[in-house]
């Protein structure tokens, strides 16, 4: 395998290992798993991880597409779409780099949302959770069409800085899911073309 591998978890059936430097499921994770639509679709993760929910809409019959920027995220999905039998495309990238001009019905993202702190920028972590201008590139990247798309799925905070969330201004929005934790709220918005009312 070549990486080494912190940790193994189990999630509605799947086995998932963890690699060294990638972001370890946790409740923002499970939150956009468990609301993944239903019905069968092209659908699009960026910023897969460890492939838990890219993996998650495979096995409810999506054909998915996964993307990261961290090239160990990138081979930790690989390895266990491969031990779980689940077959999904795996790219390596910045955001839409590696799917620009495809078509998706659905785009999931679990983004980087959180404001900096102390870890220091280079480190996976801090990429996986501490970098809200990721938002407003992702954000951008829909109204400009780096892919066509129907929907999109995006996980945010209480603490995510609004800064970062002023595209949101240009499409239709609406939370369809939240989870309350000790300092903050996730929140699910649902994303579609046109703007709010």
């Amino acid at each position: 395998m070549g990486t080494a591998v912190r940790n193994v978890i189990r999630y509605k059936g799947l086995k998932i290992a963890v690699f060294e430097n990638v972001y370890e499921p946790a409740e923002d994770t499970y939150l956009l798993a468990e609301n993944i639509p239903r019905e069968p679709t092209r659908l699009l993760e960026i910023g897969t991880g460890t492939g838990i929910v890219a993996l998650t809409a495979a096995r409810l019959g999506h054909d998915v597409t996964a993307t990261d920027v961290n090239p160990a995220a990138t081979a930790c999905a690989r390895w266990n779409a491969r031990i779980n039998r689940t077959p999904i495309d795996v790219r390596e990238g910045d955001l839409f780099e590696p799917v620009r001009g495809e078509t998706y019905d659905v785009v999931l993202f679990n983004p980087p949302y959180l404001p900096p702190s102390e870890l220091p920028e280079d480190d996976p972590i801090h990429a996986a959770t501490e970098d809200p201008t990721v938002i407003r590139r992702f954000l951008r990247g829909l109204i400009d069409g780096e892919v066509e798309w129907k929907k999109a799925y995006l996980v945010v905070s209480t603490l995510t800085p609004d800064e970062h969330l002023r595209p949101l201004r240009h499409l239709h929005h609406r939370t369809v899911a939240t989870r309350r934790l000790f300092f903050e709220e996730l929140k699910l918005l649902e994303i579609t073309r046109g703007k709010n009312p």
